[in-house]
């Protein structure tokens, strides 16, 4: 399965590996509906952490704009 606490590269870079694994010569009926909601998963992480990060940024922001 996915990685539950890899960094956003580390998420999109296997998020891209299963989107590859869909297009190869390797994709099987079987495996997708696995391979799809290991997916799913890791888009939400990534989702998630970029929701964290836009956050942060808000936040910094904020702090720079009082501080201005």
């Amino acid at each position: 399965m996915s990685k539950s606490n890899g960094t956003i590269k580390e998420n999109i870079a296997a998020l891209q590996a299963l989107l590859e694994w869909f297009e190869s010569d390797d994709f099987s009926l079987e495996a997708s509906i696995d391979k799809y909601k290991e997916a799913e998963v890791l888009a939400k992480q990534i989702e998630g952490q970029l929701s964290e990060l836009k956050n942060e940024v808000n936040v910094l922001q904020q702090s720079f704009d009082t501080n201005a």
